[in-house]
């Protein structure tokens, strides 16, 4: 019989093998919706998914267990803030390594700014979740006498030059942007990241 435990509770289903893990999953997601909660972490047969989309079509014949860990976006948004400092950080040395490889002419320059770009779409993703979740206001909320919506404006800006470099075929433009606009950018959001952090203190998981 499958097992099925979300958050440490037995939860039963009416399942045949038949079926598939997104029967169990699409059921949830709606029910878990309505809480304000969704999916963090799935296990199956004891082992981690980590691509939880890519496992839905699996069958459940041969699943003998499930583990469901669920959360409410506020506990994510203080998840992702207690990691958002090593997570620029990284980013930034990683567009800095992809400005050598573009003024060194390496052959990996395409392949490690396309990385770079996943994570300033991740990033951007990041902050549009925490504005949401926590109802923040980005014309009120300020650093140093600013606007954090003007911050965000700077950095779609600095994001179309790229494009723009990008679309000219001119790397030493391109390397020259990372490493003198965006990666100081970033610098201002680790503090702006700070005020999230105090914006989300006090509220609720």
């Amino acid at each position: 019989m499958l097992s099925c435990v979300i958050d440490g509770q037995a939860k039963a289903f009416a399942l045949s093998g038949s079926d598939s893990l997104a029967t169990i999953l699409n059921g949830l997601h709606g029910d878990l919706a309505k809480s304000g909660r969704f999916i963090a972490s799935l296990l199956v047969n004891g082992e981690e998914v980590a691509g939880i989309e890519e496992e839905t079509s699996r069958r459940l014949e041969g699943i003998d267990s499930i583990e469901i860990t669920t959360e409410s976006p506020v506990c994510l948004v203080n998840n992702i803030l207690a990691e958002s400092r090593n997570f620029i950080e990284g980013l930034q040395n990683h567009l800095t390594q992809v400005a050598g490889d573009f003024t060194s002419g390496s052959e990996c320059a395409d392949d490690s700014f396309a990385e770079g770009i996943q994570g300033l779409q991740w990033f951007v993703q990041m902050t549009d979740f925490i504005e949401c979740t926590l109802g923040l206001d980005f014309q009120e909320l300020s650093l140093n006498n600013r606007p954090v919506a003007e911050y965000v404006k700077s950095l779609n800006s600095i994001l179309q030059e790229i494009v723009n470099a990008q679309e000219g075929s001119d790397p030493v433009l391109l390397a020259d942007i990372l490493v003198y606009d965006l990666v100081p950018h970033l610098e201002e959001w680790k503090e702006i990241y700070n005020l999230f952090e105090g914006q989300s203190e006090g509220k609720p998981c």
